[in-house]
């Protein structure tokens, strides 16, 4: 018999339980022992005493600081490096912990390790963001959002990038810088500028089919846990064996189970801002730690290339939805967060997300914008964080890494020891399946950019018939949640401009927008008066929406009519 004093065993994973739990996570910070030390370890009598060379003279101490005094050097100058550069998108975002479990097989169509068995589970690190706003900007700020997974599979850490709404902006990789610098500040004022915005989308209307959605109330959720999350690129599952076909892939994410009023309204969002703008952030940390876990059912769009070849919709287009009638969704797994981070800037503000981390069973495609993200997510990360930004526990894979050549550099860990610095070409005796190219093709190097036609409007005109042409509240929320936003636009040429592509959507989309740009001047200059009230409108323009005291009481709503002409 056993002795009762023996400990366990500890248990063997199975096939489908998580084989890294511990992946991301960082070494608990020391106990205090009742006293401090300099950061070397020396113990010091007093962490707050400072040494100067000082004189009273009546209630006047006169001192001056000596470099001597190495507590007070060393801390000062820790604290003024403490910063890093924040992402120059997605720069204010929250995270998590949790798993992917499968629950179909579709090992027809992969053989990616991580998804080869119905049940196996794999833990992952989430982050969710907006976009365009800063670090310190408010969380229910119109934006379109991002949810990013790291994946610690045994076949290295593949990281999806997922979207909201479920397609970009553009769709030529040349238009990225100007693409972001528009919703960003104004290069002499450093204020957001409604022009900006609007001038750039309107020269590159293919943008219509994201802000069409983006200004439904989707772009003020109430949680990161109420979004839909898409790829936007199509991605390719492969296979080991290369006669047998690849196929091209989207994913997406859909909240389980479907959250009930999932979205503020536009006014109930400007009041969240100014009460509480990291109210997302904390929903997420308060949902985690009460045991109210966000859940996602995740679903593969699954494309044969022969049928990609016969589709009205280019595949590799980022800014058209593909059609479900032609290419279905089918669920694939699911995911759940269960484990708030241990420490934010360690594991949510250094956590560095790439496209370009694939493994094998899952790969990259001919996708323009896949393309270009491959260089600038990868290069982003090695500013923020540095070349060695991968050897963080956040970011670090778990399974089997060996790639020599890497070297040096500031902040390397491991560096291999005394080991080779090179390959000699002929070592790669046990290879495994990688990825490989996947299509062969001849062509001509191009200057090439995309031309936008009427069939960019398709899309946009689908999704409006569905979602407001027929819908009264719905075409009432859009049309002020556009006008809130346009209604702040100095040049008359750029309102104009919109309203006309409007019209292309739905002519009464378009007189509904160029009515209510004009009603709104009499409210908004009457609300100008108010004490305390910033307001936009013919004469007070601001980039901060309209509105009144606390919105969502409905305080002074009649304010809102427009007053009868005097006789």
């Amino acid at each position: 018999m056993a002795s009762k004093n023996v400990p366990e065993e500890p248990k063997t994973p199975g096939p489908l339980d998580v084989k890294y739990p511990n992946a991301g996570k960082i070494l608990e910070g020391p106990k205090f022992d009742n006293y401090y030390t300099l950061s070397n370890g020396c113990p010091i009598e007093d962490p707050q005493v400072s040494e100067s060379v000082s004189k009273q003279c009546g209630k006047n101490r006169y001192a001056s600081q000596l470099i001597q005094d190495i507590n007070t050097i060393d801390t000062i100058s820790h604290i003024t490096r403490e910063r890093i550069p924040e992402r120059y998108v997605h720069a204010k975002g929250a995270g998590a912990f949790g798993k992917f479990k499968v629950t179909k097989d579709i090992s027809a169509y992969t053989d990616a390790n991580f998804l080869n068995m119905v049940g196996k589970t794999t833990r992952l690190f989430a982050r969710f963001s907006t976009v365009g706003g800063e670090k310190g900007s408010a969380d229910t700020v119109r934006d379109t959002k991002g949810a990013a997974f790291k994946l610690y599979t045994e076949e290295g850490n593949l990281d999806w990038l997922l979207f909201n709404p479920e397609i970009f902006l553009i769709r030529d990789p040349a238009k990225f810088p100007s693409m972001v610098h528009a919703t960003k500040k104004h290069p002499q004022t450093n204020l957001g500028s409604a022009d900006m915005f609007w001038d750039f989308f309107n020269h590159n209307p293919e943008a219509y089919n994201t802000l069409i959605r983006l200004f439904t109330d989707e772009g003020t959720p109430k949680s990161y846990a109420n979004l839909n999350y898409f790829s936007v690129n199509t991605y390719t599952f492969t296979k080991h064996d290369e006669r047998k076909p690849f196929h091209f892939v989207r994913i997406k994410i859909t909240p389980d189970p479907a959250p009930k009023d999932p979205y503020y309204n536009k006014e109930q969002a400007l009041t969240e801002a100014g009460k509480d703008p990291d109210i997302l952030t904390r929903e997420l940390y308060d949902r985690i730690s009460q045991d109210t876990f966000p859940k996602w059912k995740v679903f593969a769009q699954i494309i044969d290339p022969a049928e990609a070849n016969n589709s009205d919709v280019n595949i590799f287009d980022a800014t058209r939805v593909l059609p479900e009638t032609k290419f279905n969704w089918t669920e694939i797994g699911e995911i759940t967060l269960d484990e708030p981070p241990q420490n934010f800037f360690s594991q949510v503000e250094q956590a560095g997300f790439n496209v370009a981390n694939v493994v094998p069973g899952w790969d990259i495609s001919p996708d323009p914008i896949l393309q270009i993200r491959l260089f600038a997510y990868g290069d982003t990360q090695r500013y923020r964080l540095g070349i060695n930004n991968d050897q963080l526990p956040v970011n670090r894979p778990q399974s089997y890494v060996y790639s020599p050549t890497r070297r040096d550099g500031a902040h390397n860990v491991t560096n291999y020891a005394g080991q080779k610095n090179y390959i000699n070409g002929d070592e790669n005796k046990k290879t495994k399946f990688s990825n490989r190219s996947f299509v062969g093709w001849e062509g001509k190097v191009q200057r090439f950019k995309t031309k936008f036609d009427d069939s960019d409007w398709k899309q946009p005109q689908q999704f409006w018939e569905g979602y407001g042409k027929n819908n009264k509240p719905n075409f009432d929320t859009f049309v002020g949640n556009v006008t809130s936003h346009l209604g702040a636009v100095d040049d008359p040429a750029i309102q104009q401009s919109t309203v006309d592509n409007f019209n292309k959507i739905d002519k009464a989309l378009g007189d509904a927008i160029k009515k209510e740009l004009e009603r709104r001047k009499v409210p908004n200059n009457r609300h100008a008066t108010l004490p305390g009230v910033v307001a936009g409108g013919q004469d007070k323009k601001s980039f901060v929406q309209p509105t009144i005291p606390d919105p969502a009481t409905d305080v002074d709503k009649n304010t809102n009519k427009v007053p009868k002409e005097e006789s």
